[in-house]
């Protein structure tokens, strides 16, 4: 087995420094004895190699090879808890959704470095939390301003009344 990070398209290399750099070289890429090694090297440079996976390059398939993340199945009596202080609503919309309807969503995703925590969950409902997937809440809420704008400037492109809104919104952001 020969495992190595990647993205597809490049691969991870160590420099002298004891940081690491890409490559589009498979030969030059760092190669890993075991998966929990690779894993901690992807979490440690998490920013820097979004995207990233480890790669078994021996496998007869040459397919990736991801990480599964296990994650913890919290109780009713948490996630009733959850649901309360959140007042039954969606965390991302504001949306009022029933305690079947709701799903768990981590703030800041298990694959981002996130803790799979109880303090780390949000109550949301299930199109906002598929949306959001596995997105900092930061980059989450650029995307739904920057959606915003656009399907607005679609609409009103030539009202006065817009361009002034889009203005406010503009210095908001």
């Amino acid at each position: 087995m020969a495992l190595v990070i990647t993205n597809g398209e490049y691969y991870v290399v160590p420099n002298k420094k004891g940081g690491i750099n890409k490559t589009n070289d498979i030969t030059e890429a760092q190669v890993f004895s075991n998966v929990n090694t690779a894993a901690e090297k992807l979490k440690k440079h998490k920013g820097y190699l979004k995207g990233y996976y480890v790669w078994d390059t021996e496998g007869e398939t040459m397919q990736p090879k991801r990480i599964r993340i296990k994650r913890k199945h919290f109780s009713q009596e948490v996630r009733k808890l959850l649901y309360q202080q959140a007042e039954g609503k969606c965390a991302l919309c504001g949306k009022k959704i029933t305690f079947d309807e709701m799903e768990l969503d981590h703030i800041i995703p298990i694959s981002m470095g996130g803790a799979d925590e109880v303090e780390n969950l949000q109550v949301c409902c299930m199109p906002d939390n598929r949306y959001k997937a596995n997105i900092l809440p930061t980059d989450f809420f650029n995307r739904i301003s920057d959606i915003f704008l656009y399907q607005m400037d679609k609409k009103y492109k030539d009202d006065i009344r817009w361009k002034y809104c889009r203005g406010m919104i503009m210095e908001l952001l």
